[in-house]
């Protein structure tokens, strides 16, 4: 695990089978887990790593949205699990799809899922056939206020440009917040492109909040304000870019 605030941990990432930075809020009384990773065992590897540095287990954790990466490690937690009305939508959804290579292909044809994820998804499982898809035990509409103990954090969700179902979770005591994926591209209903409307949006989101720290869920770990609003500022001019 790596320290990043005060209170705020994380595991690396992998971008090989894109398992994201996945983050610890340590609190006096309670610790919260933000996403699940991608597996059981790179959730498992988690515990692992919080135990070799003498930190809790976690008591909640809350998933920033629904894709895969963030959220199949979630069937291997024993605590309740947290996420937006929206994110149990779609894991209600997903959770009913087959995971035998001719429906994983035939949701490619259908464009329900994208190639990047079927190969990550491929790298990370011998057997695509052992995916459980566990829905949250707790859902929020708006927002929602978690209490540590020490530390509070605020849930909120929001439109972003990566996904609708997006999780913002603000740690005051840090001037950290947490976006996951927020800040880049819809992979999954706009082409791996930027949507305008929803960019502006979210910046105006972004410049409105007092935090110094933002923490993502892929490339590195953790970015200033400034360089998260100059990132979204090179998308708004080229919307096809790609940034980190």
């Amino acid at each position: 695990m790596r320290k990043l605030t005060e209170h705020i941990y994380c595991m690396d990432a992998n971008a090989e089978t894109d398992q994201p930075f996945v983050f610890y809020v340590r609190g006096e009384k309670r610790s919260l887990l933000v996403d699940a990773g991608n597996s059981p065992e790179n959730y498992r590897k988690l515990l692992g790593e919080l135990q070799e540095c003498g930190l809790p287990q976690p008591d909640l954790i809350a998933l920033t949205h629904w894709h895969w990466d963030h959220t199949f490690g979630v069937c291997a937690a024993e605590c309740p699990v947290i996420a937006s009305e929206a994110t149990d939508r779609i894991l209600k959804n997903v959770s009913a799809w087959n995971w035998d290579d001719a429906s994983m292909r035939e949701r490619l044809a259908t464009g329900e899922d994208i190639l990047f994820t079927y190969d990550c998804m491929k790298k990370q499982y011998p057997d695509t056939k052992a995916i459980v898809v566990k829905r949250p035990d707790i859902t929020f509409s708006e927002r929602m206020m978690i209490d540590l103990g020490g530390v509070v954090c605020y849930l909120e969700h929001r439109d972003s440009p990566h996904t609708r179902d997006a999780v913002m979770i603000y740690v005051p005591a840090d001037e950290a917040l947490i976006g996951g994926d927020a800040h880049y591209e819809d992979y999954y209903d706009n082409d791996s492109k930027y949507d305008r409307t929803r960019l502006c949006s979210f910046m105006e989101y972004l410049n409105a909040m007092a935090f110094v720290h933002y923490l993502k869920g892929h490339d590195e770990p953790e970015i200033s304000k400034t360089a998260v609003l100059e990132l979204l500022e090179t998308a708004l001019h080229d919307p096809e870019r790609t940034v980190g």
